[in-house]
């Protein structure tokens, strides 16, 4: 993946420029998440960046978006998930929303770790009315230990971090896959069960 263009507006912006790469992800800027985190670690290397504001500039971006996704789904998401709830779509929402109240801290920590869903469940939380301190406290800090994991790989390896993003990546993809496929297939094999 070419990065000059990022190159250009880090040299013109500085450390803002960070945040916004960070922050703009809520709106599918074209480069992956983790690219964007070991990116701001990359420059700390090769550039006259100190690591601490850099960190600190690239979290703060991440954990902006996330919190303004969060309050979409809380304020938009309502009325999409009262229109699902008139289709056949009614017991698997429910069932997530039970989840969510029953195990939301795991979920919301572990979707960090996981490409798309980390993208989408600040919306659905919010969606669900998850209270919103309870979800600053873990994904603010599933946040810091993710920023953490990617902003120090890119200072391991600057030269090397894209080749490593893409497998890591992959293998993610894969697990998130896989995830889904489980609870997918419990969905199914409970919903079998109760039928009989």
């Amino acid at each position: 993946m070419d990065l000059s263009f990022f190159m250009e507006i880090v040299k013109e912006y500085g450390y803002i420029s960070m945040f916004i790469f960070n922050w703009l992800l809520l709106f599918g800027m074209p480069i992956p998440n983790e690219v964007a985190a070991a990116f701001s670690g990359v420059l700390t290397e090769i550039s006259y960046f100190k690591p601490i504001y850099a960190f600190i500039s690239a979290y703060l971006g991440l954990i902006t978006s996330n919190t303004f996704a969060y309050f979409i789904g809380r304020f938009f998401g309502q009325k999409l998930l009262d229109r699902l709830s008139r289709t056949w779509l009614k017991k698997p929402i429910d069932n997530f929303s039970g989840f969510l109240q029953k195990h939301g801290e795991i979920a919301i920590s572990f979707s960090f770790f996981l490409p798309g869903i980390r993208w989408a469940m600040p919306y659905v939380v919010g969606a669900n009315k998850y209270p919103f301190v309870k979800y600053m406290l873990y994904a603010y800090t599933a946040g810091f230990v993710w920023m953490m994991v990617y902003f120090n790989l890119g200072r391991t390896f600057p030269y090397a971090y894209n080749s490593i993003l893409n497998h890591l990546q992959g293998f993610l993809t894969l697990l998130s896959v896989a995830i889904l496929a489980l609870l997918l297939g419990r969905y199914i094999y409970k919903e079998r069960k109760m039928r009989k």
